[in-house]
């Protein structure tokens, strides 16, 4: 017999909540507490969110000690239902359900349904509150691919559901309603491929789409005496019923080929995009945003505030469709010559989610910011400020909330700032820091702190530190500033050698072993069979010992951190920052009157 998932597997050997609890890496009475101690009342906050489509969608927010059982057990069933999945699809264009998935998103589900003459949308109604305590005991039961132990599949039913149904808010539901409604989706794909239609589901949508020359009336047709009423079919209707599952008939469409066909958000006409007003409703938010600094959103007619948080998200999404921009393939004059690509195009939307980043974590932000060297500096500096937080009241509470913002190096940072750590991408941005920030009206409040350590990688950025302020990296200054609100502070030298951030611990800190193993400095990733890395380091033996630890090595750095930020209150005291008008690599940009604008083209191009 083939074992397509050792993960099941454990799960199918299990007999009790102790066998369970042993598989999720937990402790019995961790189970037990979140499941039998703590009151329904206190087992989820609920609250309501607005739908699009009108009306309050219930969330369910799970207690932290249940939320944690949650989150392991939704791991799990992810991977057992990625296993089961590549033992029986081998082409990701072949997967019916692309929601909640690894690698799957509205994106790939959208793909399915590219340059067809008809796309036709159904919704399931209440599909997570359609499942409930029975038909999730009843799945793990009895699906051939589980088939656990009665008191097993009680347990995880248990942890899984509430008030006899999936809470919308639970880590397990979306792969648990997935699981469910795999049956759903291999009856709804072979009634699609009868009628040489495609079918797709991401979450509660499901999609048919065909080049037929007639849609097949057994998924869709339209409403008697109407031309653009359409509604589901009679064996549509039958196969999802069957299902366990329930249409909802106000939001079935039929989408033509001549007009905007969209899927799951994303237009399929052609090839997978964004829809046009909505990427110019963005555009004239972000614009509201670099001259006002604040955007807004009209609802009914009436303007309500729209949080950065909300804006940043719709130009991710933006940016996952879109991408960067066309590839560039590089092809030589001649057969024997190879010549370099020309400069990659990149789309308006591209530069537009790179300016919003670079006023809404640097130029705009509603704090001083702090960029260090990458992940592992920003756990330093961080776990400092914590155990010093009654010496430096200027930059954390005392309950340790940081009044600063040390930057936070993502994907996203990488992929569009081109800051992805390492003092080579904070050169670059000291290099064009003008022509990143041009243009803004608002913003330049608090200082961009950039903390580098004083060693051979930070010879070019302490060149350019050089070459506009006249002075000499050599120690006898804590701190630089260079342009705008811009300035470094290179670690000081201890005895006149390099000195990276690490030196400022004690060296016995430093020659402690973690788990038998040394810390060595230069390994900078990897952990080795003597060796940690230094991300381990940071997170096993700073972060954890933070409260013990000897932070007096750090002081001079967080005391140049206060200094510059009075040094930036008195350069603002009677003036703002105004963002520099032309892009030239150096220059100090100049300072406007305070309360006084200056007319500055936002640069904003649609695509």
């Amino acid at each position: 017999m083939t074992i397509v998932s050792l993960k099941l597997e454990q799960y199918k050997k299990a007999d009790t909540l102790t066998d369970v609890a042993r598989i999720l890496d937990l402790k019995p009475a961790h189970i037990s507490y979140a499941l039998y101690k703590l009151s329904d009342a206190s087992k989820y906050d609920e609250f309501t969110v607005p739908k699009k489509s009108g009306g309050d969608r219930i969330i369910r927010a799970p207690h932290k000690t249940l939320k944690a059982v949650q989150k392991r057990l939704a791991k799990d069933l992810l991977l057992i239902e990625q296993e089961l999945e590549a033992s029986r699809v081998k082409k990701r264009n072949c997967i019916l359900a692309h929601g909640f998935k690894k690698k799957l998103s509205i994106i790939t589900n959208g793909e399915n349904h590219r340059d067809q003459r008809y796309v036709f949308n159904a919704d399931l109604k209440d599909f997570f509150p359609a499942i409930n305590f029975g038909r999730v005991f009843g799945f793990f039961t009895k699906h051939k691919d589980f088939a656990l132990k009665r008191k097993v599949a009680a347990v995880l039913t248990q942890i899984a559901s509430f008030d006899n149904q999936l809470p919308q808010g639970s880590p397990c539901s979306p792969v648990i309603s997935n699981l469910i409604a795999s049956v759903m989706d291999i009856r709804l794909n072979e009634l699609a491929r009868q009628n040489h239609c495609t079918y797709t589901r991401y979450a509660d949508d499901i999609t048919f789409s065909t080049s037929e020359q007639l849609f097949p009336s057994a998924i869709g047709r339209r409403v008697n005496g109407s031309i653009n009423l359409w509604e589901a079919g009679p064996k549509l209707v039958k196969t999802i019923a069957r299902a366990g599952f329930e249409l909802n008939h106000a939001k079935t469409r039929m989408q033509y080929y001549y007009s905007r066909q969209d899927v799951t958000g994303v237009v399929v006409n052609q090839k997978v995009n964004i829809a046009s007003d909505y990427y110019a409703t963005v555009a004239a938010m972000c614009h509201h945003l670099f001259m006002d600094g604040s955007c807004h959103v009209k609802v009914n007619g009436t303007k309500r505030p729209f949080s950065l948080a909300k804006l940043r998200g719709r130009l991710a999404f933006i940016h996952q469709v879109r991408g960067r921009g066309p590839k560039v393939r590089q092809v030589p004059d001649e057969k024997d010559e190879q010549t370099k690509a020309p400069p990659q195009k990149v789309w308006a939307s591209f530069k537009l989610f790179e300016r919003f980043l670079n006023y809404a974590d640097l130029y705009g932000a509603e704090r001083p910011v702090v960029l260090c060297e990458g992940v592992t500096d920003n756990i330093y500096i961080k776990s400092a400020l914590h155990n010093l937080a009654g010496k430096y009241p200027a930059l954390t509470s005392p309950a340790g909330e940081l009044k600063i913002k040390l930057f936070k190096y993502t994907r996203s940072s990488a992929a569009v700032q081109q800051l992805g750590g390492g003092c080579g991408d904070l050169t670059k941005l000291a290099r064009m820091y003008s022509a990143r920030i041009k243009g803004f009206k608002s913003g330049g409040k608090h200082p961009v702190i950039m903390v580098v350590d004083s060693d051979e990688g930070s010879k070019d950025l302490f060149k350019h530190v050089q070459h506009v302020t006249k002075k000499k990296v050599d120690g006898s200054d804590s701190w630089y500033f260079l342009e705008s609100n811009l300035y470094v502070i290179p670690i000081p030298k201890i005895g006149g050698a390099d000195t990276p951030i690490e030196k400022l611990f004690e060296q016995a800190l430093l020659d402690k072993p973690y788990e038998g193993k040394k810390f060595d400095i230069k390994l900078k990733e990897t952990d080795g069979a003597t060796h940690i890395s230094k991300k381990t380091f940071a997170s096993k033996v700073v972060a954890v010992n933070k409260a013990t630890i000897n932070f007096g090595g750090f002081e001079p750095v967080l005391n140049a951190v206060v200094e510059v930020i009075e040094d930036y209150k008195k350069r603002v005291g009677s003036v703002i920052p105004s963002a520099p008008t032309a892009g030239r690599t150096g220059a100090v940009s100049r300072l406007s009157v305070a309360g006084r604008k200056v007319a500055i083209n936002s640069n904003l191009i649609a695509d």
